[in-house]
């Protein structure tokens, strides 16, 4: 049986489709992450008594700086790709808020990784270019090396006594210890596919000072750079102060 000619036609066009379609490459794209802070989910603002943490004591923020590094996007197959360098945050300068992540390659991507502070490899004298920006995060202290990975401070009234008392977390590698924190925290599926995704990465700062230990600003006292237990202490509560926000693609 001879088939009409229209038929022919559509069968052969309705491959030639699916052929095309099945050999469209997939194309790469681009993240941007946005790096924002807030206190026990009130919005992080500066110079005001507007806060309280878990031991009683009434605060304020002056100062937030900090590195995060070692930034990598995860496939579930094990396919990575990692954002070149470190970025430096002041969370008093809108320009440090974003780190853009370009030419992902396609793919699904459920996971992001990243070291809060420096890891060993970087973090040594003259690791970092030397802008006034990283001199100013130095390591100051004697027999150490390297950069500040935070430079938290601020003001307290201590246990609302109305004495007030200033505050310095400053966290860094003291003592031959490294006190960076490997973090990784579950993205819902970000598909790149010649596309660009928003992700925001935001910080609890109250989650430094209170999971799971209780930090206590009169126990440790205003400088704490050459204290290990008072290091580890924030290590060990800095494993939950970033959390994944909004994830959007744009």
């Amino acid at each position: 049986m001879k088939l009409p000619k229209v038929l022919i036609l559509a069968f052969f066009g309705m491959m030639l489709f699916s052929f095309t379609a099945c050999n469209k490459d997939a194309k790469p794209g681009n993240v941007t992450i946005y790096l924002d802070h807030n206190v026990a989910g009130k919005a992080l603002v500066f110079d005001e008594m507007n806060y309280t943490s878990k031991a009683g004591h009434p605060f304020q923020v002056s100062r937030l700086r900090y590195y995060i590094s070692n930034v990598k996007l995860h496939q579930a197959d094990g396919t990575t790709f990692e954002m070149e360098g470190v970025h430096y945050r002041n969370a008093k300068e809108e320009d440090t808020r974003t780190l853009i992540l370009k030419d992902i390659p396609a793919g699904d991507y459920n996971k992001i990784t990243f070291t809060y502070g420096l890891d060993e490899n970087t973090n040594v004298d003259g690791g970092l270019e030397n802008t006034q920006t990283n001199i100013g995060m130095e390591w100051p202290i004697p027999g150490d090396h390297g950069y500040h990975y935070m430079k938290f401070e601020g003001k307290y009234d201590s246990n609302g006594s109305g004495t007030i008392k200033n505050f310095n977390l400053h966290t860094g590698a003291t003592k031959g210890n490294q006190n960076y924190i490997n973090m990784s925290l579950d993205l819902p599926t970000v598909k790149i596919d010649d596309n660009n995704w928003d992700i925001h990465l935001d910080m609890d700062l109250n989650q430094w000072l209170e999971n799971p230990n209780t930090w206590d600003f009169d126990e440790f006292g205003p400088m704490i750079m050459m204290n290990q237990t008072a290091q580890e202490v924030l290590k060990a509560n800095g494993a939950t102060v970033f959390k994944i926000g909004n994830v959007e693609k744009k």
